[in-house]
């Protein structure tokens, strides 16, 4: 058989092998491909950036499984420039879930971070540094109570400590003690923090929403309700080059980009093949 044939005729199986090298290798391999970084993005990490000294954060993984691989690696990203600023200007963070399974992604994560940054000597802790407020239900509800007072609408955290005695929560009481909102968030649900905190008390916010469903949040960020936002796993890519640090966000876009690849590689050989072919046939009728 020719190697024009031979290329239009692979066993699948050897393409299956290829291809799961193709997903899992980049995942191992440390390689930085080049990315540019979106304005929403550079706003955001500005945005960030720029908190003042023991400002206090409203953190909000609103998301669930389902969304993890872009909305998790958003989270990732976004609490590890937290937890820097926590080492710089004593930046403090809450998180606060409407997803029943966003306060237990998003506290899984934050331990990592944390574990990994105290080798560094970041002297981070849960409690002084940040805080899990958990699942909470009736968000629209809530957020305007919450508004009004937070350690009395809050209460307790997930270890059932009581808020209010918390050292992260000192001098945090109403909606004007946040100096920020951070919302992941895969639906519309961030505009019930747009209405009820956001707009009436004038507090930056930033969002990070699937790709899919970013395009509806830029009319918020032309007229400047959110100050930034992530663009799904490419934002959190982009974050992550802005943080130098190569998290979960990179790896799973090395192994996209890979895959997408291969892919095109394969349908481009066997193109050629085939055209190759076809000509060597035609030649070789002519000749006859």
């Amino acid at each position: 058989m020719n190697i024009l044939r031979l290329l239009q005729e692979v066993d699948r199986r050897v393409l299956y092998v290829m291809l799961l090298l193709a997903v899992t290798l980049p995942f191992f391999v440390k390689l930085r491909l080049p990315v540019a970084v979106s304005p929403p993005t550079q706003a955001l990490y500005k945005a960030i950036d720029d908190l003042p000294e023991n400002s206090f954060v409203l953190f909000g993984p609103n998301y669930s499984g389902g969304t993890r691989g872009e909305n998790g690696a958003q989270t990732e990203a976004l609490l590890r420039h937290l937890m820097l600023m926590w080492h710089k200007k004593k930046v403090r963070f809450g998180i606060l879930s409407f997803d029943p399974q966003g306060k237990t992604l998003a506290q899984n994560i934050a331990l990592g971070l944390q574990e990994e940054y105290n080798k560094q000597g970041y002297d981070i802790k849960e409690g002084t540094s940040w805080v899990n407020f958990g699942y909470r239900v009736d968000q629209t509800n809530f957020v305007r109570a919450m508004a009004k007072d937070m350690p009395g609408t809050l209460v307790k955290d997930t270890h059932d400590a009581p808020v209010a005695t918390l050292p992260v929560m000192q001098g945090i009481h109403t909606a004007k003690d946040i100096s920020m909102i951070l919302d992941v968030n895969p639906t519309a649900n961030y505009t019930i923090y747009i209405q009820f905190m956001q707009g009436p008390f004038k507090i930056p916010m930033g969002l990070a929403p699937t790709a899919v469903m970013a395009p509806e949040a830029f009319n918020y960020l032309d007229s400047g309700q959110i100050v930034g936002m992530l663009q799904g796993l490419q934002g959190a890519v982009e974050y992550e080059q802005l943080l130098n640090t190569f998290g979960r966000a990179t790896r799973a876009s090395n192994s996209l980009s890979a895959a997408h690849l291969l892919l095109i590689g394969f349908i481009v050989l066997g193109n050629i093949a085939m055209l190759l072919e076809r000509s060597k046939q035609r030649r070789g009728g002519g000749a006859a």
